[in-house]
């Protein structure tokens, strides 16, 4: 029996420090179950339209209500607003952990590395590809030896594939599957299990939200580490640690070592390694 999964991603970037690409993989019915949870518990409970990270970060956009002055976003947040605001966070980090089977990775490219290396590249009359260019070869890699392992010694017709599904950015659209493209020629054995990507509104597909959520924790992991901020790693990625597979961070080594030879992206070391869940999962009877 054909088993179909599927993929969300998304970016997040704060176009000064670092720029990721992420979100998760998993059966079509665990994504569908996570769908139906996040519109109960973080959608209708919280009467929200959507859920985007930085703007619960902030107080703004649609967390903007909750505010004791919502005309005054850039006031420190109030101890009742802050509780709130932890409350939702928290909740989103616990349908994700609660979703035993899905599966979190990504990359982050740190920016001021990139611009270094774009520097070069072009003082060698050389053009660097886009930060979303090296974020969507690591996701695309992730997916592809996802579905590879869960097909290996698996008869034909029993094989699964895996549709990513991308937020609907206009700006991307053409540049991601150009991405494929050369994905598939360049690496046959994992690309085989991927169907071309497409693209999806946030709102029509609430999983993008839990991909932004994840991409953005992801983010501000890279940048603590880059950056070496002193603060204690945020509380949400600590604990989403147990649900995310791989998180890479693109610093200027990896991403010379990439443009020197693609290939060598399977090379490049993640900053969060863990085994995938997607191993543990009796997926199809025999």
């Amino acid at each position: 029996m054909l088993v179909m999964y599927a993929a969300y991603f998304d970016e997040s970037d704060d176009n000064d420090r670092a720029y990721g690409v992420g979100g998760f993989i998993g059966s079509q019915l665990d994504c569908v179950h996570m769908e139906w949870a996040w519109k109960e518990h973080i959608l209708e409970k919280y009467d929200l339209k959507y859920f985007k990270a930085s703007e619960l970060e902030h107080g703004v956009g649609e967390f903007r209500k909750f505010r004791d002055d919502p005309n005054k976003t850039d006031a420190r947040f109030s101890a009742r607003e802050r509780a709130l605001f932890t409350e939702i966070k928290t909740k989103t980090v616990d349908l994700f952990l609660d979703a035993e089977y899905l599966v979190g990775f990504g990359a982050v490219v740190v920016l001021p590395d990139y611009h270094r290396l774009r520097e070069e590249f072009k003082a060698a009359g050389y053009l660097l590809p886009r930060p979303y260019w090296f974020g969507a070869q690591i996701v695309y890699m992730e997916a592809g030896w996802a579905m590879n392992y869960v097909n290996e010694g698996e008869p034909k017709s029993r094989y699964s594939y895996v549709s990513p599904t991308y937020d609907n950015q206009e700006e991307y659209k053409g540049t991601a599957k150009r991405i494929f493209d050369q994905y598939r020629k360049k690496n046959p054995l994992w690309s085989k299990w991927l169907l071309p990507p497409h693209y999806e509104n946030d709102q029509d597909y609430i999983v993008l939200q839990v991909a932004d959520n994840l991409v953005y924790e992801m983010r501000k992991l890279v940048i603590k580490d880059a950056f070496n901020e002193v603060r204690p790693e945020r509380i949400a990625m600590t604990r989403l640690k147990e649900r995310v597979a791989k998180v890479y961070k693109l610093n200027y080594a990896a991403m010379k070592s990439i443009m020197a030879r693609p290939a060598n992206v399977t090379k490049i070391e993640p900053e969060i390694s863990n085994p995938s869940p997607l191993r543990k999962k009796p997926m199809r009877s025999k």
